[in-house]
């Protein structure tokens, strides 16, 4: 059960929901996708890929090497604090820059979203050790979702599927003992809210 828990954290690993999330918005075959020409969106998914996977994981590498934190996998609270604070830098400084690239207002909003998820959870380390791979699954369904009502989809299934996927997730967390039940929960809530309230209002 232990070694099923440790390959779902990696696969889902909130390193890759970003990049992941954007893909499947582009797949949607809506708006979004018919008024984005493709080489716009290949440059889009890379600029994120780099800026959310690439760089924040040299950093977190680097830190390493300097024995600033004990493990790469972030395990304590105090080894997530100045990652955490260096992803908040990139989501922000990546969403400013994103602005000037036309683009659908909703990817604005998830952008927006993304970052303000990164914050809250960079100040709710402080006090407790929130899950962040449960942040990145809430965020995840929030796009499907929220996307679906902006544009009138019918994807209920896919919704459904990111429900049950944020399920196993949260399973295989409480597993492996990284998290309380609590964590789980609030990282969840505060990954939806973050995302889906943006979207929702055309915030960005």
């Amino acid at each position: 059960m232990k070694k099923a828990a440790i390959i779902t954290s990696y696969v889902f690993h909130p390193i890759f929901l970003p990049t992941a999330g954007l893909i499947f918005v582009f797949s949607l075959n809506t708006y979004i996708s018919q008024t984005t020409p493709m080489n716009k969106q290949y440059f889009v998914i890379a600029w994120i890929f780099v800026n959310t996977v690439i760089i924040p994981l040299l950093f977190t590498m680097f830190l390493r090497w300097k024995k600033v934190i004990d493990s790469i996998q972030l395990h304590s609270r105090k080894d997530r604090l100045v990652p955490f604070a260096f992803a908040m830098f990139l989501y922000f400084t990546n969403y400013y820059l994103m602005k000037d690239v036309p683009l659908p207002q909703v990817l604005y909003s998830i952008f927006l979203g993304s970052s303000i998820a990164v914050t809250a959870s960079f100040f709710i380390t402080f006090y407790t050790k929130i899950s962040i791979h449960m942040i990145g699954m809430g965020g995840l369904t929030a796009a499907i979702y929220g996307v679906a009502q902006v544009y009138d989809l019918p994807i209920v299934g896919m919704v459904m599927l990111g429900m049950i996927a944020s399920g196993i997730v949260g399973s295989a967390r409480y597993i492996l003992d990284s998290h309380s039940l609590r964590q789980i929960y609030m990282g969840w809530g505060l990954g939806f809210l973050a995302v889906y309230l943006p979207l929702v209002n055309n915030w960005g």
